[in-house]
Formats: structure tokens, sequence, C-alpha cells
């Protein structure tokens, strides 16, 4: 039985050097300790466009230690699309997603295969004691399927839910949700969260508020009948004003209304208000459409380091 851990990096060359030390820790006991049983233990990096040192650090581990496999990126493709390059080029009986910025620590790596062997084939990482925070709830609420609260991409997934995944194609990825979508078997293991052993954060503002719409867009068209329930509210509005206007007219007193330009100019810019709301969101949904119908890779490898296995249990 083989573990494959897999660690993104982009711009991490600091942290690599503790990083190797814990996972080779971690990988000893998993080899060693009759309770996990492993036959072997692989890493697979993936260097999404690092500007520093990064990958000449992981050319120098893979160097030293064949179960190092680093696939390089020709570019920054982003964190979710650098998970899926990891998991694609796994060739574990299971696979373990984690940060490279030790901020997920390697020791409950052990927990996580603990739970796989008895019978788990998902077991994510939450944040314990953290109360959930509005994204998480904002996005159960709209989508289809549920995301435990303050899960985190740290997670062992077994071959059979891997190759499953690997079957989804899309390009608008938010990977906790595709994972929640599978189904599976699956079981949470908390744990406190950490602060970057050095460097500073990657993962910025703009790009969580892009995963969070990603998470919406694919996994909900709630937005849709939203747009098309204020078209709906926004013409019986109208309707009812209509009404009272020919009310006035005819029963009772048309001095009562206002001559001027003051209701007809609101009237214009909240009708004209909802068209471009409704537009912007279908407009949403038709870029995601041409964005799959190209067929684009998700992302592009310039560089394969260290030999892969030939032994893969892949489908």
């Amino acid at each position: 039985m083989r573990l494959s851990i897999i660690a993104p990096c982009y711009n991490e060359a600091d942290n690599i050097a503790e990083l190797r030390r814990q996972l080779v820790d971690v990988a000893r006991r998993l080899t060693t300790d009759p309770e996990y049983a492993l036959d072997d233990v692989e890493f697979v990096f993936v260097d999404d466009g690092s500007r520093d040192a990064t990958l000449d650090r992981l050319k120098a581990w893979a160097g030293e230690d064949s179960r190092v496999h680093v696939v390089a990126l020709s570019r920054n493709f982003g964190h979710q699309a650098a998970l899926s390059a990891g998991i694609d080029h796994a060739t574990g009986d299971a696979v373990v997603v984690m940060d490279a910025d030790l901020q997920h620590p390697p020791e409950l790596i052990l927990e996580f295969v603990r739970k796989w062997r008895a019978g788990y084939d998902l077991v994510y990482a939450y944040r314990e004691g953290v109360k959930p925070r509005f994204g998480y709830r904002l996005i159960n609420t709209l989508m289809k399927i549920h995301v435990p609260a303050e899960a985190a991409d740290f997670r062992l997934m077994a071959r059979p839910m891997v190759n499953a995944f690997r079957r989804m194609p899309e390009h608008a990825r938010f990977i906790r949700g595709m994972m929640s979508w599978l189904g599976f078997r699956q079981i949470g293991v908390g744990y406190t969260d950490r602060d970057r052993f050095a460097g500073e954060r990657a993962f910025t503002v703009r790009q969580t508020a892009q995963m969070a719409l990603n998470a919406v867009l694919s996994f909900s068209n709630l937005p849709l009948r939203v747009a098309s329930l204020a078209g709906l509210l926004t013409i019986l509005c109208g309707c009812c004003y209509a009404a009272f206007i020919l009310y006035h007219y005819l029963f009772g007193d048309a001095s009562k209304i206002q001559p001027g330009w003051t209701a007809l100019i609101m009237t214009v810019l909240v009708l004209g208000g909802v068209q471009l709301l409704c537009l912007g969101i279908i407009a949403e949904y038709i870029g995601r459409i041409f964005e799959e119908v190209k067929q684009r890779p998700l992302y592009v490898v310039r560089e394969l380091i260290g030999k892969p296995r030939d032994d893969s249990p892949g489908e």
C-alpha cells in the first residue's frame, strides 16, 4: 500500500527545509509502525510558477530522495489547478493534499491514515473551535450540496475517490465542493490552524472571493432564479403602481397624482437596474460556458523532476 502526499508550492523556498524534515518523519512512522503498515510513501510537489528558489530546492530534494516527484508548471495557474495537477500525478492507493506553508500540521496525516484504514474514502481536516464564517454559511445556503464548516483543502482521498475526481473536467474549480458532490464515505478530523512557518500568505482576498464565486456558480442555479424573481417583483410593483394611478383617475382625486418626472425616472432606474443585474448574472454563467467549451488544459507542465512510478494503481 502506497500513500502519496501532495503539496502545491508557490514561493515557499523558506519553508521547504522544515517541510522536508516533518514529512520525512511522518513517512518514517507510516512505513515502520505496524499500526499503519504502509509499504511506501511518495511526495508529489507542484511548483505553481514560483518566482523564488522553491523549484531549485525541490529539485535538490528530489536528487537526494527517490520518493520525491516534482511537477513544475509553466506559470502560475492558481491553487486549485495546482492541487489538481498533484492529484493527476500521484500514484498512491490514497493521496493526501496539504499546503506547503506548514499551516496544515503534517502529523495529522497519521490520523488520516487511521480513518482510511477504518474504511473511510475521504478524511478531511476542519478548523476546530472556530465559529463558521459567513462565507461557509452563504455557500451552503445557495449550493445544492453541503460543504463542512471550516473544512480545509487538507484531506486524504482513497484511490476510488481520486479516480472519480479526475473524471471531473471543469475549469472553474472549487475542490471542497467537488469532494462533497462526489459523496463516498466521509469523516472530518479537527485541528488547530497554525501560523505560516515562513514567508507571506500567497492566497489573496481576490482569490478567496473568486473561489467563493466558483462555489456558488458551479453548484447552484439559484442566482438565475433570484434574477427571475427580481424581474417578477419589479413587474408586480409596476402593476400595483399602474393600478394606483388608474384608481385615482377613475374614482379618486386626480390632483393627488403629482405631475413631473420623479416617478417616471425612478421607475426607469429600478427597471434598468434589475435588467442589468439579471444580464450580469446570466453573463457570468455564459462566460463559464465559454471557458469550458474551449477545452483548454487546466494546467501546463513545463518539467517533471523525479521518475514517476510505473506501478500506479490508477484506473
